[in-house]
């Protein structure tokens, strides 16, 4: 009996794509992009889709002209904005400053004239080495660093390329050495 079922199951599968053989599109009076397997009525301008359509006719199917209108907005607006120069000021640390920790952590702050737009990340460099990942986040907690002086300078980057940089700073921890 179970057999029977399975039979059944795989005929009406494969007889699925014979039965609903086209695809009618159409666009009603507000805009709105319809689809079915039954005609419009016959008022309605309509378009046949079968399922032997190639990609090219689908993707040419008109969308909306709002949604059109829209991002030509957007696009417009964002082309006639330039785009402040980005500058970069640690705030909370200044040069040959001293520092205390006797865990060996250093804060370090930035202010920006700007916001950061999409993609823009920041870099903190520490001693010539970048320090964790670029991120977007105005603030860092160095962890762990060993007494002595340091250099930190924080980078901004975009698409891997260098737009802003904060002025090199050395600071110099003290911190009790380990016995």
């Amino acid at each position: 009996m179970l057999h029977t079922y399975i039979i059944l199951l795989f005929v009406s599968l494969f007889s699925l794509p014979a039965m609903a053989d086209a695809v009618y599109t159409w666009e009603d009076s507000k805009g709105v992009r319809h689809f079915s397997d039954t005609p419009p009525p016959s008022s309605v301008k309509s378009k046949q889709l079968s399922f032997s359509s190639t990609p090219n006719e689908i993707e040419n199917i008109p969308v909306p002209s709002a949604s059109k209108k829209t991002t030509t907005k957007k696009t417009r607006s964002k082309s006639k904005e330039t785009l402040t120069p980005l500058d970069i000021s640690i705030s909370n640390l200044s040069q040959e400053e001293t520092i205390r920790s006797s865990r060996g952590h250093i804060m370090v702050l930035t202010d920006l004239t700007r916001k950061l737009t999409v993609g823009e990340k920041l870099q903190l460099i520490l001693d010539g080495s970048p320090y964790g990942l670029p991120q977007t986040s105005r603030e860092w907690k160095l962890t762990n660093i060993e007494r002595g002086t340091h250099i930190i300078t924080v980078v901004a980057q975009k698409d891997g390329k260098r737009i802003a940089s904060s002025k090199i700073l050395t600071v110099h921890l003290h911190r009790p050495s380990k016995l």
